[in-house]
Protein backbone atom coordinates (compact mmCIF):
# COMPACT_ATOMS: atom_id res chain seq x y z
CA UNK A 1 0.00 0.00 0.00
CA UNK A 2 2.82 2.41 0.93
CA UNK A 3 4.56 1.64 -2.38
CA UNK A 4 1.50 2.69 -4.37
CA UNK A 5 1.10 5.86 -2.31
CA UNK A 6 4.74 6.79 -2.97
CA UNK A 7 4.35 5.98 -6.65
CA UNK A 8 1.21 8.10 -6.90
CA UNK A 9 2.95 11.00 -5.15
CA UNK A 10 5.85 10.81 -7.60
CA UNK A 11 3.50 10.92 -10.58
CA UNK A 12 1.62 13.87 -9.08
CA UNK A 13 4.89 15.73 -8.54
CA UNK A 14 5.99 14.82 -12.07
CA UNK A 15 2.70 16.18 -13.44
CA UNK A 16 3.10 19.47 -11.56
CA UNK A 17 6.69 19.84 -12.80
CA UNK A 18 5.56 19.05 -16.34
CA UNK A 19 2.78 21.66 -16.15
CA UNK A 20 5.24 24.28 -14.90
CA UNK A 21 7.71 23.35 -17.61
CA UNK A 22 5.01 23.56 -20.27
CA UNK A 23 3.81 26.94 -18.98
CA UNK A 24 7.34 28.31 -19.20
CA UNK A 25 7.66 26.84 -22.69
CA UNK A 26 4.41 28.47 -23.76
CA UNK A 27 5.18 31.89 -22.27
CA UNK A 28 8.65 31.98 -23.80
CA UNK A 29 8.26 34.35 -26.75
CA UNK A 30 4.80 35.49 -25.61
CA UNK A 31 5.97 39.03 -26.40
CA UNK A 32 6.25 38.14 -30.12
CA UNK A 33 5.23 41.15 -32.19
CA UNK A 34 4.46 43.34 -29.14
CA UNK A 35 3.98 46.18 -28.43
CA UNK A 36 1.52 46.50 -31.27
CA UNK A 37 -2.10 47.26 -32.12
CA UNK A 38 -2.44 44.12 -34.26
CA UNK A 39 0.27 41.61 -33.36
CA UNK A 40 1.85 39.21 -35.83
CA UNK A 41 -0.31 36.11 -35.25
CA UNK A 42 -2.86 35.56 -38.06
CA UNK A 43 -6.49 35.39 -36.90
CA UNK A 44 -5.55 36.50 -33.40
CA UNK A 45 -8.45 37.88 -31.38
CA UNK A 46 -7.02 41.37 -30.89
CA UNK A 47 -8.27 43.45 -27.91
CA UNK A 48 -10.11 45.90 -30.16
CA UNK A 49 -12.60 43.19 -31.18
CA UNK A 50 -13.42 42.50 -27.54
CA UNK A 51 -13.72 46.20 -26.71
CA UNK A 52 -16.19 46.58 -29.59
CA UNK A 53 -18.25 43.79 -28.05
CA UNK A 54 -18.13 45.40 -24.60
CA UNK A 55 -19.24 48.74 -26.05
CA UNK A 56 -22.28 47.05 -27.63
CA UNK A 57 -22.97 44.77 -24.68
CA UNK A 58 -22.54 41.88 -27.13
CA UNK A 59 -26.04 42.79 -28.32
CA UNK A 60 -27.72 45.15 -30.78
CA UNK A 61 -26.48 43.24 -33.81
CA UNK A 62 -22.95 42.63 -32.52
CA UNK A 63 -21.25 39.78 -34.38
CA UNK A 64 -17.88 38.56 -35.53
CA UNK A 65 -16.56 35.56 -37.42
CA UNK A 66 -16.11 33.74 -34.09
CA UNK A 67 -18.80 32.90 -31.49
CA UNK A 68 -18.95 34.91 -28.26
CA UNK A 69 -17.80 32.74 -25.32
CA UNK A 70 -14.10 33.63 -25.33
CA UNK A 71 -15.10 37.26 -25.96
CA UNK A 72 -17.06 37.08 -22.69
CA UNK A 73 -14.09 35.73 -20.75
CA UNK A 74 -11.74 38.36 -22.17
CA UNK A 75 -14.36 41.05 -21.54
CA UNK A 76 -14.33 40.20 -17.83
CA UNK A 77 -10.54 40.52 -17.76
CA UNK A 78 -10.53 43.72 -19.83
CA UNK A 79 -13.42 45.38 -17.97
CA UNK A 80 -11.30 47.09 -15.25
CA UNK A 81 -9.21 48.80 -17.92
CA UNK A 82 -12.33 49.68 -19.90
CA UNK A 83 -13.94 51.25 -16.83
CA UNK A 84 -10.79 53.27 -16.13
CA UNK A 85 -10.90 54.40 -19.75
CA UNK A 86 -14.52 55.53 -19.36
CA UNK A 87 -13.49 57.49 -16.25
CA UNK A 88 -10.73 59.17 -18.31
CA UNK A 89 -8.07 57.76 -16.01
CA UNK A 90 -6.28 55.84 -18.77
CA UNK A 91 -6.48 55.77 -22.56
CA UNK A 92 -7.21 52.19 -23.47
CA UNK A 93 -6.34 52.96 -27.10
CA UNK A 94 -2.83 54.16 -26.26
CA UNK A 95 -0.15 51.67 -27.27
CA UNK A 96 1.06 50.88 -23.70
CA UNK A 97 -2.45 50.24 -22.33
CA UNK A 98 -3.52 48.34 -25.43
CA UNK A 99 -0.40 46.15 -25.24
CA UNK A 100 -1.21 45.28 -21.62
CA UNK A 101 -4.57 43.96 -22.83
CA UNK A 102 -2.71 41.92 -25.44
CA UNK A 103 -0.57 40.36 -22.71
CA UNK A 104 -3.61 39.62 -20.53
CA UNK A 105 -5.24 37.77 -23.44
CA UNK A 106 -2.09 35.83 -24.25
CA UNK A 107 -1.40 34.83 -20.65
CA UNK A 108 -4.99 33.63 -20.38
CA UNK A 109 -4.32 31.35 -23.35
CA UNK A 110 -1.16 30.04 -21.68
CA UNK A 111 -3.14 29.24 -18.53
CA UNK A 112 -5.79 27.51 -20.61
CA UNK A 113 -2.99 25.54 -22.26
CA UNK A 114 -2.02 24.25 -18.82
CA UNK A 115 -5.68 23.44 -18.13
CA UNK A 116 -5.85 21.51 -21.40
CA UNK A 117 -2.92 19.35 -20.30
CA UNK A 118 -4.66 18.59 -17.00
CA UNK A 119 -7.80 17.57 -18.90
CA UNK A 120 -5.74 15.33 -21.20
CA UNK A 121 -4.25 13.72 -18.10
CA UNK A 122 -7.71 13.16 -16.62
CA UNK A 123 -8.92 11.63 -19.88
CA UNK A 124 -5.94 9.30 -19.73
CA UNK A 125 -6.90 8.20 -16.22
CA UNK A 126 -10.31 7.13 -17.50
CA UNK A 127 -8.87 4.89 -20.22
CA UNK A 128 -5.57 3.66 -18.80
CA UNK A 129 -2.98 4.25 -16.03
CA UNK A 130 -1.28 7.36 -14.60
CA UNK A 131 2.10 6.79 -16.22
CA UNK A 132 0.60 6.48 -19.68
CA UNK A 133 -1.44 9.61 -19.01
CA UNK A 134 1.71 11.48 -18.06
CA UNK A 135 3.38 10.44 -21.33
CA UNK A 136 0.38 11.72 -23.27
CA UNK A 137 0.67 15.09 -21.51
CA UNK A 138 4.37 15.29 -22.37
CA UNK A 139 3.66 14.55 -26.04
CA UNK A 140 1.11 17.36 -26.25
CA UNK A 141 3.32 19.78 -24.31
CA UNK A 142 6.08 19.38 -26.91
CA UNK A 143 3.90 19.42 -30.01
CA UNK A 144 4.47 22.30 -32.44
CA UNK A 145 0.91 23.71 -32.75
CA UNK A 146 0.37 23.53 -28.98
CA UNK A 147 3.52 25.54 -28.26
CA UNK A 148 2.54 28.12 -30.88
CA UNK A 149 -1.15 28.52 -30.09
CA UNK A 150 -0.65 28.52 -26.31
CA UNK A 151 0.98 31.95 -26.52
CA UNK A 152 -1.41 33.80 -28.85
CA UNK A 153 -5.04 34.93 -28.51
CA UNK A 154 -6.20 32.52 -31.18
CA UNK A 155 -9.16 30.31 -30.27
CA UNK A 156 -7.46 26.95 -30.87
CA UNK A 157 -6.46 26.28 -27.26
CA UNK A 158 -9.63 27.75 -25.66
CA UNK A 159 -12.04 25.74 -27.81
CA UNK A 160 -10.00 22.56 -27.35
CA UNK A 161 -10.16 23.02 -23.57
CA UNK A 162 -13.96 22.84 -23.78
CA UNK A 163 -13.96 20.05 -26.37
CA UNK A 164 -11.62 17.85 -24.35
CA UNK A 165 -13.52 18.63 -21.15
CA UNK A 166 -16.70 17.47 -22.88
CA UNK A 167 -14.87 14.32 -24.00
CA UNK A 168 -13.76 13.71 -20.41
CA UNK A 169 -17.42 13.72 -19.34
CA UNK A 170 -18.19 11.62 -22.42
CA UNK A 171 -15.76 8.96 -21.18
CA UNK A 172 -17.20 9.18 -17.67
CA UNK A 173 -20.80 8.81 -18.81
CA UNK A 174 -19.90 5.78 -20.92
CA UNK A 175 -18.07 4.33 -17.95
CA UNK A 176 -20.53 5.07 -15.13
CA UNK A 177 -23.73 6.41 -16.76
CA UNK A 178 -24.27 8.99 -14.03
CA UNK A 179 -26.76 11.78 -14.74
CA UNK A 180 -24.28 14.53 -13.80
CA UNK A 181 -21.83 13.37 -16.49
CA UNK A 182 -24.55 13.48 -19.14
CA UNK A 183 -25.46 17.02 -18.12
CA UNK A 184 -21.85 18.20 -17.91
CA UNK A 185 -21.12 16.69 -21.32
CA UNK A 186 -24.04 18.62 -22.83
CA UNK A 187 -23.03 21.85 -21.09
CA UNK A 188 -19.34 21.75 -22.07
CA UNK A 189 -20.22 20.70 -25.63
CA UNK A 190 -22.42 23.79 -25.93
CA UNK A 191 -19.62 25.99 -24.55
CA UNK A 192 -17.19 24.46 -27.08
CA UNK A 193 -19.50 25.21 -30.01
CA UNK A 194 -20.02 28.75 -28.69
CA UNK A 195 -16.25 29.22 -28.48
CA UNK A 196 -15.47 28.13 -32.02
CA UNK A 197 -18.09 27.02 -34.52
CA UNK A 198 -16.15 24.08 -35.92
CA UNK A 199 -16.66 22.26 -32.61
CA UNK A 200 -20.17 21.33 -33.77
CA UNK A 201 -18.68 18.51 -35.83
CA UNK A 202 -17.61 16.59 -32.70
CA UNK A 203 -21.22 16.29 -31.63
CA UNK A 204 -22.98 14.87 -34.68
CA UNK A 205 -22.05 11.18 -34.43
CA UNK A 206 -21.24 11.26 -30.71
CA UNK A 207 -24.83 11.61 -29.40
CA UNK A 208 -25.88 8.66 -31.56
CA UNK A 209 -23.14 6.55 -29.99
CA UNK A 210 -24.10 7.77 -26.50
CA UNK A 211 -27.76 6.83 -27.05
CA UNK A 212 -26.74 3.38 -28.35
CA UNK A 213 -24.43 2.76 -25.38
CA UNK A 214 -27.06 4.10 -22.98
CA UNK A 215 -29.61 1.70 -24.47
CA UNK A 216 -27.15 -1.19 -24.08
CA UNK A 217 -26.58 -0.17 -20.45
CA UNK A 218 -30.31 -0.06 -19.64
CA UNK A 219 -30.90 -3.45 -21.28
CA UNK A 220 -28.58 -5.00 -18.72
CA UNK A 221 -31.20 -4.21 -16.09
CA UNK A 222 -34.30 -4.43 -18.26
CA UNK A 223 -33.93 -6.71 -21.29
CA UNK A 224 -37.36 -5.70 -22.55
CA UNK A 225 -36.69 -1.97 -22.74
CA UNK A 226 -37.17 -0.42 -26.18
CA UNK A 227 -35.02 2.14 -27.97
CA UNK A 228 -37.89 4.63 -27.72
CA UNK A 229 -37.96 4.22 -23.94
CA UNK A 230 -34.19 4.71 -23.80
CA UNK A 231 -34.46 7.88 -25.87
CA UNK A 232 -37.04 9.32 -23.49
CA UNK A 233 -34.97 8.51 -20.40
CA UNK A 234 -34.41 11.57 -18.21
CA UNK A 235 -30.64 11.48 -18.82
CA UNK A 236 -31.15 11.98 -22.54
CA UNK A 237 -33.99 14.51 -22.25
CA UNK A 238 -32.30 16.63 -19.59
CA UNK A 239 -29.00 16.56 -21.49
CA UNK A 240 -30.78 17.82 -24.59
CA UNK A 241 -32.45 20.59 -22.60
CA UNK A 242 -29.18 21.65 -20.97
CA UNK A 243 -27.27 21.61 -24.27
CA UNK A 244 -29.84 23.61 -26.24
CA UNK A 245 -30.50 25.96 -23.32
CA UNK A 246 -26.80 26.67 -22.81
CA UNK A 247 -26.32 27.27 -26.54
CA UNK A 248 -29.20 29.77 -26.73
CA UNK A 249 -28.06 31.52 -23.57
CA UNK A 250 -24.38 31.77 -24.57
CA UNK A 251 -25.25 32.96 -28.07
CA UNK A 252 -27.39 35.68 -26.44
CA UNK A 253 -30.27 34.79 -28.76
CA UNK A 254 -32.85 36.77 -26.77
CA UNK A 255 -31.00 40.10 -26.97
CA UNK A 256 -28.88 39.54 -30.07
CA UNK A 257 -30.78 37.37 -32.55
CA UNK A 258 -29.89 39.68 -35.49
CA UNK A 259 -26.21 39.47 -34.53
CA UNK A 260 -26.37 35.68 -34.33
CA UNK A 261 -27.99 35.46 -37.77
CA UNK A 262 -25.35 37.80 -39.20
CA UNK A 263 -22.64 35.60 -37.69
CA UNK A 264 -24.14 32.49 -39.29
CA UNK A 265 -24.35 34.27 -42.65
CA UNK A 266 -20.75 35.49 -42.30
CA UNK A 267 -19.29 32.03 -41.70
CA UNK A 268 -21.40 30.30 -44.36
CA UNK A 269 -21.45 32.74 -47.26
CA UNK A 270 -19.51 35.84 -46.21
CA UNK A 271 -15.90 36.80 -45.50
CA UNK A 272 -15.68 34.30 -42.66
CA UNK A 273 -16.51 31.35 -44.91
CA UNK A 274 -13.79 28.93 -46.02
CA UNK A 275 -12.79 28.54 -49.64
CA UNK A 276 -12.30 24.83 -50.54
CA UNK A 277 -8.68 23.89 -51.14
CA UNK A 278 -9.12 20.50 -52.81
CA UNK A 279 -11.09 19.15 -55.75
CA UNK A 280 -14.54 18.28 -54.48
CA UNK A 281 -14.52 14.59 -55.38
CA UNK A 282 -13.18 11.33 -53.94
CA UNK A 283 -9.69 12.05 -55.25
CA UNK A 284 -9.72 15.40 -53.50
CA UNK A 285 -10.67 13.69 -50.23
CA UNK A 286 -7.84 11.16 -50.64
CA UNK A 287 -5.38 13.98 -51.31
CA UNK A 288 -6.63 15.81 -48.23
CA UNK A 289 -6.25 12.67 -46.10
CA UNK A 290 -2.67 12.30 -47.31
CA UNK A 291 -2.12 15.93 -46.32
CA UNK A 292 -3.65 15.16 -42.93
CA UNK A 293 -0.97 12.55 -42.26
CA UNK A 294 1.72 15.02 -43.31
CA UNK A 295 0.36 17.66 -40.97
CA UNK A 296 0.16 15.26 -38.03
CA UNK A 297 3.77 14.23 -38.67
CA UNK A 298 4.83 17.89 -38.77
CA UNK A 299 2.90 18.65 -35.57
CA UNK A 300 4.50 15.86 -33.55
CA UNK A 301 7.84 15.31 -35.26
CA UNK A 302 8.84 11.99 -36.78
CA UNK A 303 9.79 10.04 -33.58
CA UNK A 304 6.63 10.84 -31.60
CA UNK A 305 4.45 10.52 -34.69
CA UNK A 306 5.67 6.93 -35.18
CA UNK A 307 5.13 6.13 -31.49
CA UNK A 308 1.59 7.47 -31.67
CA UNK A 309 0.83 5.43 -34.79
CA UNK A 310 2.17 2.30 -33.06
CA UNK A 311 -0.08 3.06 -30.09
CA UNK A 312 -3.05 3.57 -32.42
CA UNK A 313 -2.37 0.22 -34.12
CA UNK A 314 -2.03 -1.51 -30.74
CA UNK A 315 -5.38 -0.13 -29.58
CA UNK A 316 -7.19 -1.23 -32.72
CA UNK A 317 -5.61 -4.69 -32.53
CA UNK A 318 -7.19 -5.13 -29.09
CA UNK A 319 -10.47 -3.47 -29.90
CA UNK A 320 -12.65 -5.13 -27.24
CA UNK A 321 -10.12 -4.64 -24.46
CA UNK A 322 -9.80 -0.96 -25.35
CA UNK A 323 -13.51 -0.32 -25.90
CA UNK A 324 -13.57 2.91 -23.88
CA UNK A 325 -10.48 4.26 -25.64
CA UNK A 326 -11.89 3.34 -29.04
CA UNK A 327 -15.02 5.28 -28.07
CA UNK A 328 -12.86 8.43 -28.26
CA UNK A 329 -12.46 7.81 -31.99
CA UNK A 330 -16.19 8.42 -32.50
CA UNK A 331 -16.11 12.21 -31.87
CA UNK A 332 -12.73 12.40 -33.64
CA UNK A 333 -14.05 10.70 -36.78
CA UNK A 334 -17.21 12.80 -36.52
CA UNK A 335 -15.09 15.98 -36.49
CA UNK A 336 -13.04 14.92 -39.50
CA UNK A 337 -16.04 13.76 -41.53
CA UNK A 338 -18.36 16.65 -40.75
CA UNK A 339 -15.91 19.51 -40.62
CA UNK A 340 -12.65 18.87 -42.44
CA UNK A 341 -14.27 16.82 -45.20
CA UNK A 342 -17.13 19.31 -45.52
CA UNK A 343 -15.02 22.47 -45.85
CA UNK A 344 -12.41 20.71 -48.04
CA UNK A 345 -9.72 22.61 -46.18
CA UNK A 346 -6.82 21.18 -44.26
CA UNK A 347 -4.37 22.99 -41.98
CA UNK A 348 -2.21 22.08 -38.99
CA UNK A 349 -4.48 23.96 -36.59
CA UNK A 350 -7.65 22.29 -37.90
CA UNK A 351 -6.05 18.95 -37.07
CA UNK A 352 -5.06 19.77 -33.50
CA UNK A 353 -7.95 17.65 -32.12
CA UNK A 354 -6.53 14.64 -33.97
CA UNK A 355 -3.11 15.45 -32.51
CA UNK A 356 -4.57 15.29 -29.00
CA UNK A 357 -6.16 11.89 -29.57
CA UNK A 358 -2.97 10.60 -31.19
CA UNK A 359 -1.05 11.79 -28.12
CA UNK A 360 -3.27 9.60 -25.95
CA UNK A 361 -2.41 6.71 -28.27
CA UNK A 362 1.27 7.54 -27.91
CA UNK A 363 0.90 7.64 -24.14
CA UNK A 364 -0.50 4.11 -24.15
CA UNK A 365 2.33 2.87 -26.35
CA UNK A 366 5.01 4.39 -24.10
CA UNK A 367 3.28 3.13 -20.96
CA UNK A 368 3.50 -0.43 -22.28
CA UNK A 369 6.88 -0.04 -23.98
CA UNK A 370 8.59 1.26 -20.84
CA UNK A 371 7.54 -1.59 -18.58
CA UNK A 372 10.30 -2.19 -15.96
CA UNK A 373 9.44 -5.88 -15.89
CA UNK A 374 10.17 -6.38 -19.60
CA UNK A 375 13.52 -6.95 -21.27
CA UNK A 376 15.96 -4.18 -22.22
CA UNK A 377 14.20 -1.69 -19.99
CA UNK A 378 17.27 0.55 -19.51
CA UNK A 379 18.02 0.55 -23.23
CA UNK A 380 14.42 1.49 -23.97
CA UNK A 381 14.56 4.34 -21.45
CA UNK A 382 17.73 5.65 -23.09
CA UNK A 383 16.14 5.46 -26.54
CA UNK A 384 12.92 7.21 -25.48
CA UNK A 385 14.87 9.88 -23.57
CA UNK A 386 16.98 10.70 -26.62
CA UNK A 387 13.87 10.88 -28.82
CA UNK A 388 12.16 13.26 -26.41
CA UNK A 389 15.28 15.44 -26.25
CA UNK A 390 15.04 15.75 -30.02
CA UNK A 391 11.29 16.41 -29.81
CA UNK A 392 11.89 19.17 -27.26
CA UNK A 393 14.43 20.79 -29.57
CA UNK A 394 12.03 20.39 -32.48
CA UNK A 395 9.10 22.00 -30.67
CA UNK A 396 11.26 24.72 -29.11
CA UNK A 397 12.17 25.82 -32.63
CA UNK A 398 8.86 27.72 -32.57
CA UNK A 399 10.12 29.85 -29.68
CA UNK A 400 13.53 30.37 -31.26
CA UNK A 401 11.98 31.61 -34.48
CA UNK A 402 9.69 33.94 -32.53
CA UNK A 403 12.48 35.39 -30.40
CA UNK A 404 14.77 35.84 -33.41
CA UNK A 405 12.07 36.97 -35.84
CA UNK A 406 13.61 38.80 -38.78
CA UNK A 407 11.32 41.79 -38.31
CA UNK A 408 13.08 42.87 -35.12
CA UNK A 409 16.29 43.43 -37.06
CA UNK A 410 14.42 45.04 -39.99
CA UNK A 411 12.72 47.51 -37.65
CA UNK A 412 16.08 48.63 -36.25
CA UNK A 413 17.47 48.97 -39.76
CA UNK A 414 14.50 51.09 -40.80
CA UNK A 415 14.91 53.41 -37.81
CA UNK A 416 18.51 54.00 -38.84
CA UNK A 417 18.04 54.24 -42.61
CA UNK A 418 14.52 55.51 -43.44
CA UNK A 419 13.28 59.04 -42.88
CA UNK A 420 10.00 58.91 -40.86
CA UNK A 421 8.42 61.33 -43.37
CA UNK A 422 9.11 59.01 -46.33
CA UNK A 423 6.04 57.22 -47.70
CA UNK A 424 6.22 53.45 -47.31
CA UNK A 425 3.97 51.08 -49.25
CA UNK A 426 3.53 47.90 -47.21
CA UNK A 427 2.33 44.91 -49.24
CA UNK A 428 2.46 42.31 -46.48
CA UNK A 429 -0.24 43.61 -44.18
CA UNK A 430 0.24 44.18 -40.44
CA UNK A 431 0.49 40.47 -39.68
CA UNK A 432 3.33 39.75 -42.11
CA UNK A 433 5.44 42.91 -41.97
CA UNK A 434 7.55 44.96 -39.54
CA UNK A 435 5.69 47.29 -37.17
CA UNK A 436 5.29 50.63 -38.95
CA UNK A 437 3.57 52.75 -36.28
CA UNK A 438 6.43 55.28 -36.28
CA UNK A 439 6.50 55.64 -40.06
CA UNK A 440 4.32 57.15 -42.74
CA UNK A 441 3.06 53.87 -44.15
CA UNK A 442 0.08 52.54 -46.11
CA UNK A 443 -1.01 48.90 -46.24
CA UNK A 444 -2.01 47.53 -49.64
CA UNK A 445 -3.97 44.28 -49.99
CA UNK A 446 -3.95 44.09 -53.80
CA UNK A 447 -0.80 45.83 -55.04
CA UNK A 448 -0.47 46.83 -58.68
CA UNK A 449 1.88 48.92 -60.82
CA UNK A 450 -0.92 51.41 -61.38
CA UNK A 451 -1.39 51.84 -57.64
CA UNK A 452 2.35 52.16 -57.14
CA UNK A 453 2.46 54.91 -59.76
CA UNK A 454 -0.39 56.74 -58.04
CA UNK A 455 1.05 56.52 -54.54
CA UNK A 456 4.61 57.43 -55.59
CA UNK A 457 5.94 55.66 -52.52
CA UNK A 458 9.55 56.15 -51.49
CA UNK A 459 9.85 52.59 -50.20
CA UNK A 460 8.07 49.29 -50.75
CA UNK A 461 8.13 46.45 -48.21
CA UNK A 462 7.56 42.84 -49.28
CA UNK A 463 7.18 39.86 -46.92
CA UNK A 464 7.78 36.25 -47.98
CA UNK A 465 4.42 35.51 -46.34
CA UNK A 466 2.77 37.58 -49.07
CA UNK A 467 4.78 37.75 -52.29
CA UNK A 468 4.80 36.85 -55.99
CA UNK A 469 4.31 33.14 -55.28
CA UNK A 470 0.66 33.77 -54.33
CA UNK A 471 -0.37 35.07 -57.75
CA UNK A 472 -0.85 33.76 -61.26
CA UNK A 473 1.05 35.28 -64.16
CA UNK A 474 -0.74 38.02 -66.09
CA UNK A 475 -2.36 39.36 -62.92
CA UNK A 476 -1.76 42.93 -61.67
CA UNK A 477 -0.26 41.59 -58.42
CA UNK A 478 2.21 39.32 -60.23
CA UNK A 479 3.28 42.19 -62.51
CA UNK A 480 3.79 44.40 -59.45
CA UNK A 481 6.10 41.95 -57.64
CA UNK A 482 7.87 40.99 -60.88
CA UNK A 483 8.63 44.65 -61.58
CA UNK A 484 10.10 45.06 -58.09
CA UNK A 485 12.23 41.91 -58.40
CA UNK A 486 13.65 43.17 -61.70
CA UNK A 487 14.50 46.47 -59.96
CA UNK A 488 13.09 48.52 -62.84
CA UNK A 489 11.81 51.52 -60.89
CA UNK A 490 12.92 50.53 -57.39
CA UNK A 491 16.24 49.19 -56.17
CA UNK A 492 16.76 46.54 -53.52
CA UNK A 493 18.17 48.05 -50.31
CA UNK A 494 17.51 45.26 -47.79
CA UNK A 495 16.77 41.55 -47.91
CA UNK A 496 16.82 39.81 -44.55
CA UNK A 497 15.68 36.65 -42.80
CA UNK A 498 17.06 35.49 -39.48
CA UNK A 499 18.95 32.19 -39.64
CA UNK A 500 18.93 30.82 -36.08
CA UNK A 501 21.17 27.82 -35.50
CA UNK A 502 18.53 26.19 -33.30
CA UNK A 503 15.81 25.48 -35.87
CA UNK A 504 14.94 21.86 -36.55
CA UNK A 505 12.14 22.58 -39.02
CA UNK A 506 12.58 21.67 -42.65
CA UNK A 507 12.46 25.25 -43.93
CA UNK A 508 12.07 24.21 -47.58
CA UNK A 509 9.06 22.10 -46.69
CA UNK A 510 7.64 24.73 -44.36
CA UNK A 511 8.01 27.76 -46.63
CA UNK A 512 7.34 26.23 -50.07
CA UNK A 513 4.53 27.90 -51.95
CA UNK A 514 3.21 27.91 -55.51
CA UNK A 515 -0.07 29.80 -55.69
CA UNK A 516 -2.30 27.93 -53.19
CA UNK A 517 -0.13 24.81 -53.17
CA UNK A 518 2.01 24.27 -50.07
CA UNK A 519 3.67 21.29 -48.42
CA UNK A 520 2.66 22.41 -44.91
CA UNK A 521 -0.43 24.55 -44.44
CA UNK A 522 0.14 26.33 -41.14
CA UNK A 523 0.82 29.68 -39.53
CA UNK A 524 4.30 28.60 -38.47
CA UNK A 525 5.72 29.88 -41.76
CA UNK A 526 4.43 33.35 -40.80
CA UNK A 527 7.10 33.48 -38.08
CA UNK A 528 10.43 34.96 -39.16
CA UNK A 529 9.48 35.81 -42.77
CA UNK A 530 12.03 37.08 -45.26
CA UNK A 531 11.58 40.85 -45.50
CA UNK A 532 12.60 42.73 -48.63
CA UNK A 533 12.72 46.53 -48.87
CA UNK A 534 12.91 48.44 -52.14
CA UNK A 535 13.74 52.14 -52.51
CA UNK A 536 12.57 54.35 -55.35
CA UNK A 537 15.38 55.11 -57.78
Amino acid sequence: MRFWVKSDNKITIALIILLMFSFCLNTCGIWWGLPSFSGWAPDELIPLRVIEGIEKGFSNGWHYKYPPVHFYILAVLYSPAWLLHKLNIIDIYSLPAYTVLFYIGRFLTALMGAALLVIIYRCGLEIYDKKSSLWAVLIIALSVPFIYYSKTINLEVPYLVWVMLSLLFYLKLLKYHHLKDYLLFALTAAIAVCTKDQSYAFYLLTPIFIVADHHRYLKQYNPDITLKESLTDKKIILSLVVGIGAFLLLQNIIFNLPGFLKHVKLITTGGGSIRPRYEQNIFGQLEMFRQTLTHLRFSLGWPIYIMCLLGFASILSRFKKNYLFVSLFVPTISYYLFYVCVVWYNTVRYLMPLTLILALCGGKFLGEFLNPEKKLFKAKVSLVTSLFVYTFAYGFSVNILMMQDSRYYVEKWMQQNIDPSALILNTGGNKYSPRLDNFKAENVDNPSLELLSQKKANYVIVSSSYDIRRFKKNTPEYAFFDDLNKEINYKLVLKYQSQPKWNLFNQKELSYRELDKMYIYSNIDKINPEITIFKKK
